[in-house]
């Protein structure tokens, strides 16, 4: 069974996912974790001059050496590099600006698409990101997008921050989002656009809780 959940940057569809991931029993993967956890690597190896000059030859090689996982530990899914788990690390602003620059490189998304494969064909797996029923999964047994307004993205996307970051604000999170949402909307590969077929869910004004509720009754309902 593969289900996609896409949606702009903090909809709330990872969280979803992670839930959809327990209630069936399946491997929940998060691409968006993927991309960061590429940027990491791109920042550390020192791939970075500046946003518009990013020595992909060199990112793409250091990827290709490493082994990029999700590792369960309990009932959920972390992103892990050559076995260590990394999620801390990802979760920053830095990486947050950075990262739909990356996305946007072809030969990074060649390289994404295939771990996604790798894992879909040997586990039933929920996967969301911003092309995963478009383009990665389009003929998907159940596909979704979930949106949000800025001002509610840009609230849970502080909040989540400033667990990290204690001088973020709310106003410059806005500010990211926006930027980045330009980005994943007028790239020229894989932009994130609503999935032939897929069932629209707006989480203004709705608990995680909710629209899991949503798509687990959609799905059993259609199963």
């Amino acid at each position: 069974m593969i289900i996609t959940i896409d949606g702009p940057s903090s909809s709330g569809k990872s969280s979803v996912a992670k839930e959809i991931s327990k209630i069936f029993d399946i491997v929940h993967v998060d691409s968006g974790a993927i991309y960061r956890a590429i940027t990491f690597l791109a920042i550390n190896f020192n791939c970075i001059e500046n946003e518009s000059n990013i020595n992909y030859k060199l990112l793409t090689d250091i990827i290709q050496s490493k082994k990029i996982t999700f590792e369960k530990n309990n009932s959920s899914y972390s992103i892990a590099i050559d076995g260590v788990v990394v999620e801390s690390k990802i979760r920053n602003s830095r990486i947050s600006k950075l990262v739909s620059v990356i996305a946007a490189e072809k030969s990074i998304r060649d390289y994404v698409l295939i771990i996604q494969h790798q894992i879909a064909s040997r586990n039933s797996v929920v996967m969301d990101g911003r092309d995963i029923g478009s383009v990665v999964f389009p003929n998907a047994e159940y596909k979704f997008y979930i949106d949000a307004s800025i001002k509610e993205r840009s609230h849970r996307r502080w909040t989540e921050l400033k667990e990290y970051e204690s001088n973020i604000t709310i106003e410059n999170v806005e500010k990211d989002l926006m930027k980045r949402d330009f980005n994943d909307t007028n790239r020229s590969i894989s932009p994130l656009k609503i999935p032939e077929n897929a069932v629209i869910i707006n989480s203004d004004d709705k608990s995680i809780k909710n629209v899991v509720d949503e798509i687990v009754v959609f799905i059993k309902s259609n199963s």
